[in-house]
């Protein structure tokens, strides 16, 4: 005859080692965002930390610095995912709940934030613009994760500058802008991520200065040189022509976070109902 303990036993092995191994994998992303975040702070302001001018981190640099972000979402994920580890391995009711509890609230959040996107669409396009025209073009030459990140979006998604202004906006930068007291090379010029044939030198060499003086053109010259259109616009434009690629990306990060909560909940139940039998 089976013990009491056998037979009221109710908590799957199962779904206890998946719970575990799930939060174990994004324990370990987590833990990666980590490092490879703060070595890139590191890298980025080595230069700064060799000094003396004793100039700190204002709460924009921590705002708008990639690595930074990188490390808060990791550190994130890291704690998290950290709950859900010991909570599965332990079953420990506390842990799990709060791992399904939180983890609950930040997918509410971001259904509320997709939500107030959407129907206030113009409004958030029109800050975000705004937002990455002061942050991201002026900045550019300031801050190597901004300027590898802008690089990569102009040739991504064939583009140049923020706004519907396109290669005009690159005036805001104090490198391109057209002042007569600009004394820059590259004085009314836009990167060369802007250009449509940025190797046109050769292929295996970029010809950095392909933008140079593009400001100057009218928008018809200027298009058979370089990429006139802003960013914002083309990265709606590309998303509206492909809105699979969208909703992929959404279930993709909707899934894990609902596969989460509903294991960890799952296994919370099954705890309590063992803890019920006992008594």
């Amino acid at each position: 005859m089976a013990s009491g303990r056998d037979s009221d036993s109710s908590v799957s092995p199962i779904i206890k080692y998946l719970v575990f191994i799930f939060n174990f994998l994004f324990w370990l992303i987590g833990l990666a965002l980590i490092g490879i975040g703060a070595w890139a702070f590191l890298e980025k302001n080595k230069l700064e930390y060799n000094t003396d001018s004793g100039s700190g981190l204002d709460l924009y640099d921590i705002t708008f610095d990639l690595s930074i972000i990188m490390m808060i979402i990791g550190g994130v994920i890291f704690v998290i995912s950290f709950l859900g580890c010991i909570g599965a391995l332990r079953e420990n009711l506390c842990l799990l709940k709060t791992f399904a509890y939180v983890l609950g609230f930040i997918f509410l959040g971001e259904v509320v934030l997709a939500c107030l996107a959407f129907v206030f669409s113009s409004e958030v396009k029109a800050k975000v613009t705004d937002l990455l025209a002061m942050e991201g073009l002026e900045r550019y030459r300031e801050d190597d994760d901004f300027r590898n990140l802008i690089d990569w979006t102009q040739k991504t998604f064939e583009c140049c500058g923020v706004s519907l202004k396109g290669y005009q906006d690159w005036s805001r930068n104090v490198y391109f802008n057209c002042t007569d007291d600009n004394r820059s090379v590259e004085r009314c010029g836009v990167p060369y991520s802007c250009c449509r044939q940025p190797d046109d030198i050769e292929a295996t060499i970029i010809n950095t200065a392909c933008g140079h003086k593009t400001q100057e053109l009218s928008i018809y010259e200027a298009k058979g040189i370089i990429f006139t259109d802003g960013c914002v616009g083309s990265i709606i434009g590309f998303a509206e022509n492909n809105l699979y690629v969208v909703g992929g990306v959404a279930i993709g990060l909707a899934v894990p976070q609902l596969l989460g909560i509903f294991l960890s909940r799952l296994l919370s139940n099954q705890i309590e109902d063992t803890r019920a039998n006992w008594v």
